[in-house]
């Protein structure tokens, strides 16, 4: 019981982000701020996977030859430009770097599970509502294809996935979503289990379950590209493609923790099935031609 009470609370999180994003989707798109010019460009998914290549060689190789000390604080820039980026879409300049500021503190010196996964539900809903408005739809389903294989084969064949979770855990930055096993679980203060893998030291966190931000922000991605590329047809809420996907990604979602069992698994293949399913299903119910 206890186990399908965690799995519903991770479930909310993505249910969380989805609804975010589509309700600051309006406010983000008044900026006219795109991360591509051409949000129809089947280049667009390509040079993404590109990015992610290079930014997950260069985190590992660093983590190996300089030290986790300069990979925190690179991702924590990284962190703090994205949150200035979403708040500033919202308030004028200054109280949006006050506000980044803020919460960049509130990250650093408290990183507690529940610190995080409001962090994590907020910047997954910016992140995904940015991308979502840069892509046309078929754009966001090719990258959501080959990201969905390569998560694949960075979990299960080379496992680079899981050496970055792991040090994600090790350097407390707030790049997952954390569920507690117990009630006196502290993030803060964790008990860590030193495990040997392949010549290595990894660490196991025992004491929760994680689930990464991306496994949040790359579905939703389709949501929001679906509730802006076809009309609502006068009905409150998201259009049918859009919620079509939103129901497939739960789907997926849920037949993931389904044959998890606490073993570190692939999510995107399940989740980015689920959400493409659906998004196909909610166009074939609204009488739409998706491409």
């Amino acid at each position: 019981m206890r186990s399908k009470l965690q799995v519903l609370v991770m479930l909310s999180f993505l249910v969380a982000v989805q609804l975010i994003a589509l309700a600051i989707t309006p406010a983000i798109s008044a900026t006219d701020s795109r991360v591509f010019e051409d949000p129809g460009s089947i280049y667009n998914p390509l040079f993404y996977v590109l990015l992610i290549l290079i930014f997950t060689a260069a985190l590992l190789l660093a983590m190996r030859l300089i030290g986790e000390w300069l990979i925190s604080r690179f991702i924590q820039i990284s962190i703090a430009i994205t949150i200035f980026f979403v708040i500033s879409a919202f308030v004028p300049l200054w109280p949006a770097l006050l506000s980044t500021l803020a919460v960049m503190l509130l990250l650093h010196y408290y990183p507690e599970w529940y610190i995080l996964d409001a962090f994590g539900i907020l910047i997954c809903a910016g992140v995904s509502s940015l991308l979502g408005l840069s892509m046309a739809v078929l754009p966001v389903i090719i990258l959501l294809a080959v990201l969905a294989v390569y998560d694949a084969i960075s979990v299960y064949k080379t496992r680079h996935m899981i050496s970055l979770a792991e040090g994600a855990i090790r350097m407390k930055v707030p790049l997952l979503f954390i569920v507690p096993k117990s009630r006196d679980y502290s993030f803060r203060r964790r008990n860590v289990d030193a495990i040997h893998q392949g010549g290595g030291t990894g660490e196991r966190e025992r004491g929760a379950y994680f689930l990464g931000l991306g496994d949040a922000i790359i579905p939703t991605i389709l949501v929001v590209s679906a509730s802006w590329s076809y009309p609502s047809g006068g009905l409150p809420g998201p259009n049918l493609p859009a919620l079509g996907a939103m129901l497939g990604s739960y789907a997926g979602f849920l037949i993931l923790m389904t044959i998890a069992r606490g073993r570190p698994q692939a999510g995107l293949p399940f989740l980015n099935s689920g959400v493409i399913l659906g998004f196909l299903a909610g166009c074939l119910a609204a009488g739409l031609r998706p491409f």
